[in-house]
């Protein structure tokens, strides 16, 4: 939680986020889709996290593009900023998309946020492209692979 409270300190760092509230169901039952990936180093401890989810055609900006169930939603992807540019965030990315392709998903899906220096780049040096953006508050980039 306190790399989220890092990314965005305008969220009440008080607030647990559903997914995980319901972090077994979401990401441990085989049945959910879901599966969650973190980087620890010895010394220092958890240093990164990534997440998979069944994407939920939620956005009405992208509304439809992905047939239900076929695609699958990148979400959680938080580096500590005392390991960035380390390649932690690049071997996360690796590991997600190998489950995203092993579990049979045809596209990765992901949204970030304008405001997030790198974000959108580092998506893209990853395979992703925009597929929409959404000019408001969030500055929300909503990103595609596959």
């Amino acid at each position: 939680m306190n790399m989220r409270k890092e990314v965005f300190p305008m969220l009440d760092p008080n607030v647990i986020p559903m997914d995980l509230m319901n972090f077994e169901a979401n990401y441990m039952e085989p049945s959910s889709g879901g599966a969650f990936f973190i980087a620890v180093y010895e010394q220092t401890g958890i240093v990164g996290s990534i997440g998979i989810v069944p994407f939920d055609d939620r956005f009405q900006a992208i509304q439809g593009l992905y047939a239900s169930g076929t695609a699958a939603e990148v979400v959680k992807c938080y580096v500590d900023n005392r390991y960035r540019r380390q390649g932690v965030g690049t071997k996360l990315v690796g590991k997600a998309l190998q489950y995203i392709e092993e579990t049979g998903y045809l596209a990765a899906y992901l949204h970030t946020h304008r405001f997030l220096p790198g974000a959108v780049s580092f998506w893209q040096r990853h395979g992703f492209q925009i597929i929409a953006e959404q000019n408001d508050d969030w500055q929300l980039v909503h990103m595609g692979s596959g």
